[in-house]
Order: structure tokens, then C-alpha cells, then sequence
């Protein structure tokens, strides 16, 4: 799934960017996402608890059905289980609580299924990476307590992310706006709650997102997108 997404992903930047060689300029917009990030892993099972996620992105605009996107964010999020504790502890100090925080970078190329001048609904999917840290309640780094895993469990704090989302924004006359963005990040780990093996090796975990943005947009002459 990594490798076939990767692939989507550089295919519709070239294409994108390949159509706009037809026209010198094009639509680029800049914002400032702020919202919810809700975990699903061993030790939360279900979307429930929600964190925050803060982003930085920059959005290309080089025809009127594709546009590439940059991203930067930021989050923090909680998986606790208390039924943990009651397990056998003896051989094993396994965590019943999780702090993560991640930081991430992906490029999103996405698909507009309505375009109009001041608002669109679109799909994204990315391709990129994340960096992550597992903490426990006393704020001590999960992966270095081998102890809390299954034996010769290891694993990196760092991940490829295959973010994908259902995003709208509109404009207002002065070129700010509103963006709003859902869906799912889809890092391709099982330990963003530290625990895979002692939990459900065959699922990754996850982290589902509710964003809201404030967007400027910056109008080029000639640009495709305002035909």
C-alpha cells in the first residue's frame, strides 16, 4: 500500500504541474490549520478521545481540477486503557497509558470534484513522513522501556504518513478564507501507543482529523484556476 501510494502520488504532481506548462502562472494559497486529532490504537480502540493537531501549509494551484499541496503539523494525543494494570505484570511492565506528540511533512496532491472561483470540494491523498514520541504518565520515553513490549519487539519513531482527506474551502472578497479538512493521516505504524504485540499486531494505528484553517489567497494574472 506504501509503494502503490507513493506512486499516485508523484503521478498526479508531474500531472499537475505538466497541464499548467501551458500557462506562466498559476493560484497559490497559504494557511494556518488549527482542530482535533483523534487516535485509534491498542489501548483506544475506537475514534473517542480527541488531541490537537496545529498545521502550516502551502497549497498550488496549477489547473482547475489539481492542485498540489505542502504540508507541516504539529500534534499531541492520549490512548489510556486501565484494564492493562490488572494483567499480569510480573515478566512485564506494560503501559495502560500513552502520550504521543508527532510532527509531520507530506506533499498532497488532490482531485476537485466542484470548482468554482471562491470555493471547491475536493479529495486529497499524501505521501510523506512522521516523527513521533511515546511518553508515559511520569513523562519517561516508552521506546527505550523494552520491558513494556513483547520480547525483541522494537520499532522507529519514524514513519511514512498516507494522509488522506475530504477538504472545502471558501473565499471571501477581500482573498481570506475558511478551509475545512477531514479524514485520516494513516502512519504506517502499530505503535503510537507504544504496544503492538500485546495489543492487535495486524492493525495499524491511526489518527482521525477535524481541521479548520484560515486561508490567504494570492491571485496571479493569467492563471488557469480563474477561468
Amino acid at each position: 500500500m506504501t509503494k502503490q501510494a507513493g506512486i499516485f502520488t508523484i503521478i498526479c504532481f508531474l500531472l499537475a504541474f505538466s497541464v499548467s506548462g501551458q500557462d506562466s502562472t498559476f493560484t497559490k494559497f497559504a494557511g494556518i490549520s488549527f482542530g482535533s486529532s483523534i487516535p485509534k490504537t491498542d489501548l483506544e480502540p475506537t475514534y473517542k478521545k480527541p488531541g490537537i493537531q496545529l498545521s502550516a501549509y502551502l497549497q498550488f494551484i496549477p489547473n482547475r481540477w489539481l492542485n498540489v499541496g505542502l504540508w507541516f503539523s504539529s500534534g499531541e494525543v492520549m490512548s489510556e486503557n486501565r484494564e492493562v494494570r490488572f494483567f499480569d505484570q510480573t515478566e512485564f511492565q506494560i503501559n495502560d497509558f500513552a502520550r504521543t506528540t508527532y510532527q509531520s511533512l507530506h506533499v498532497e496532491p488532490s482531485f476537485h470534484f466542484l470548482k468554482k472561483p471562491n470555493y471547491s470540494l475536493y479529495l486529497s491523498q499524501g505521501f510523506g513522513f512522521m516523527r513521533f514520541a511515546v511518553y508515559d504518565r511520569d513523562n519517561n520515553d516508552l521506546i527505550n522501556q523494552l520491558d513494556s513490549r513483547a520480547p525483541g519487539e522494537e520499532y522507529s519513531n519514524f514513519t511514512v504518513l498516507l494522509p488522506t482527506t475530504l477538504n472545502v474551502f471558501y473565499f471571501f472578497p477581500n482573498d481570506f478564507g475558511l478551509h475545512v479538512r477531514t479524514g485520516f493521516l494513516n502512519p504506517q505504524t502499530d505503535y503510537l501507543d507504544n504496544i503492538s504485540n500485546f495489543g492487535n499486531p495486524d492493525n495499524n494505528d491511526n489518527l482521525f482529523i477535524l481541521q479548520l484553517s484560515i486561508i490567504k489567497r494570492f491571485k496571479l494574472k493569467n492563471s488557469e484556476y480563474e477561468k
